[in-house]
């Protein structure tokens, strides 16, 4: 039990590193060129395309997914009793939750299985793009919250907010299932992603530095 108390403080990072070497790994196998500026991260997981490295990245977003779950359910810890900020708290781990299973769900369903995947990835940027939101205005005040965390937050949902305003325009609205787009759309949904997943890992140092 003791051993549980340690390593869940750690959770926001593990599911970084986690998400960061099999994505990696996956990123290394991609037979021919790959840019991180014009190649969704999905590519890496359509077995089409990336044919030794797609179970990789499908696997990095399972994981991550499951790891997630266990972390964002802490978030209870933070919990300072007045109404609102516990009202706000609640909303982030609901948000934060279903974030995490539409991340499982990106890897159940790859980009081979456009619609449901298409789905699941919007689940994710969406949901977690405002639990980051509710989070921090829910421990904002909290005496042990770090500003560290708050800056990086609000540079992920920056970052979010523009991808997701570019993919909410007419133009750009099937931007997520078109391969090689002519604009560097998916460079943003990669600074998106990992900005949010360096957030969570910051959180938990936090909690973890302050004993929350």
């Amino acid at each position: 039990m003791n051993s549980w108390n340690y390593v869940k403080d750690f959770l926001g990072i593990i599911a970084l590193i986690v998400f960061s070497v099999l994505t990696f790994i996956s990123l290394s196998l991609y037979p021919g060129s790959y840019s991180i500026a014009f190649n969704w991260l999905s590519n890496l997981g359509n077995i089409y395309l990336n044919p030794m490295g797609a179970i990789y990245f499908n696997l990095a977003c399972i994981i991550t997914g499951i790891i997630l779950i266990q972390f964002i359910i802490q978030f209870y810890r933070w919990d300072t009793g007045k109404l609102f900020e516990r009202i706000l708290l609640v909303l982030a781990i609901l948000l934060g939750i279903f974030a995490s299973i539409s991340l499982i769900f990106v890897g159940i369903f790859p980009e081979t299985n456009i619609h449901l995947h298409v789905i699941a990835a919007t689940g994710v940027f969406e949901a977690l793009f405002l639990s980051i939101i509710l989070m921090t205005g829910a421990i904002f005040n909290h005496p042990k919250f770090m500003m560290s965390v708050a800056l990086i937050g609000f540079l992920a949902v920056i970052i979010d907010l523009f991808f997701l305003t570019i993919l909410s325009l007419p133009k750009y609205h099937d931007a997520l299932a078109t391969p090689n787009p002519v604009l560097p759309i998916p460079g943003l949904e990669w600074s998106a992603v990992f900005l949010s997943l360096i957030w969570l890992a910051a959180l938990s140092y936090n909690m973890y530095k302050m004993k929350i």
